[in-house]
Order: C-alpha cells, then structure tokens, then sequence
C-alpha cells in the first residue's frame, strides 16, 4: 500500500497525531492540518535545510519556523513530496539513491534537477512520469 510508505516518509501516524489506516485517512489528515512535525521527517529524510524546505512547500523560512500546523494546500504539498520520494524509491531501489537522484541534474529532464520541479502540478507530473519510465525500464 502506497499511502502506508507515504505516511513512513512523513514520520509515521506518531508525526501525524493520528491513525491512518486508509487513503481517506490521510487525506483528511491534510484537510485538517498536518503538523510541521511531519515535515520535519521528510526534510530530514532528503537531508535539506529549513530554507530548501520552506521553499519545497511555497511558506517563507519564517512560516515554517513558527508554525506548528500546516494549512491544508501546505500539506498537500507535503503529501506529494512524500509520494514523489516513494515513487523514487520504488523505481531507484534504495533510499539513498533515490535521494541523490532527486537532488541532482538529470539528462531527460533537461538537465533539471527533480526537486526544483515539483513545486508545481506540472512539474510533479514530469518526474512522476519519469519515474515510472525508470521502474519499468523504458528510460529515455
């Protein structure tokens, strides 16, 4: 189940303040708010400083300093961090790995680096597809 790697990613459902047993549980989690805790975890996870991810998730360095819960188009985008560092690790094999492919330029993506284009819906959709070229070995 995909939604339960997501939710590792994020720190677990102790981050979360709350069981996820389901897809519907998580995605109420992101309406309701999901605590900064969370994001903390997946910072941690891709090894990036406050700034990197103030600017991964579009809040000021401050916001994300201060605030302890994150609205839900915030946490949203936490969401699709998380998703999109699954779908590395799926298609890369390990985590390191992963990581170090979404923080360094590659060829199919115009010598772009992943993490600067999932600030947007398209973008997220360019490395998802990507990825899945990768897992299923249609690379280009």
């Amino acid at each position: 189940m995909v939604e339960a790697l997501i939710v590792d990613v994020m720190g677990g459902e102790k981050a979360l303040k709350r069981q996820i047993r389901s897809g519907l549980d998580l995605a109420d989690a992101i309406s309701t708010g999901i605590p900064v805790r969370a994001v903390q975890n997946v910072q941690s996870y891709l090894g990036a400083n406050d700034t990197f991810m103030a600017n991964l998730i579009n809040v000021s360095a401050k916001t994300y300093r201060t605030r302890t819960i994150l609205k839900s188009d915030e946490g949203d985008h936490v969401y699709i961090i998380a998703r999109v560092i699954v779908a590395a690790v799926e298609a890369i094999g390990d985590k390191e790995s992963a990581v170090q492919w979404l923080r360094s330029k590659q060829p199919a993506l115009g010598d772009r680096i992943p993490m600067d284009l999932i600030q947007n819906s398209a973008g997220v959709q360019i490395v998802e597809d990507l990825l899945g070229r990768i897992k299923y070995g249609v690379y280009s």
